[in-house]
């Protein structure tokens, strides 16, 4: 036992609970006042457990259950928050690539002579539909080799 100081008292028990305190007992290989201890503690703790169940134990739970409404929505609100800060970051960069693409289109159509008859629309659409295999696992050759005879 702990270092705590103990009290000894004896216990007047019929013969029905002496063998369920003998058989707890023996089912755990402990001692009859070993297996009457833990069995004590045991239904003190379900005692105490037993309060959430009464008028006080309503009233702590009305106390609590809006601290933890709150906490709930306090984290889902910084995680909505969150999440438009990442859409945010994403829609940029998602934008510039697009800039990016478009401006090579108008540099490749200024570069290459036989492009000034295509539109740029066109190119840039070409071009999409390569990425979009790619993306889907395609290679860049077999992005190509699609786009040109027209599956996609």
């Amino acid at each position: 036992m702990d270092s705590e100081k103990t009290k000894v008292m004896s216990l007047r028990l019929d013969q029905s609970a002496y063998r369920r305190i003998h058989a707890y007992g023996a089912s755990k290989g402990i001692s009859d006042s070993a297996a009457a201890r833990e069995l004590i503690a045991g239904g003190l703790a379900a005692d105490g457990l037993a309060l959430y169940s009464t008028e006080l134990g309503a009233y702590l739970r009305s106390v609590v259950q809006p601290l933890l409404d709150q906490i709930d929505e306090t984290l889902e609100q910084r995680n909505a928050e969150q999440e438009d800060r990442i859409a945010r970051v994403v829609h940029r960069a998602t934008r510039a690539s697009i800039v990016a693409a478009i401006a090579a289109v108008e540099i490749e159509k200024g570069t290459f002579e036989g492009l000034h008859d295509v539109s740029a629309e066109d190119i840039y659409t070409a071009y999409d539909k390569q990425a979009g295999l790619v993306q889907a696992g395609y290679s860049l050759g077999e992005a190509r080799d699609r786009v040109r005879r027209g599956k996609e």
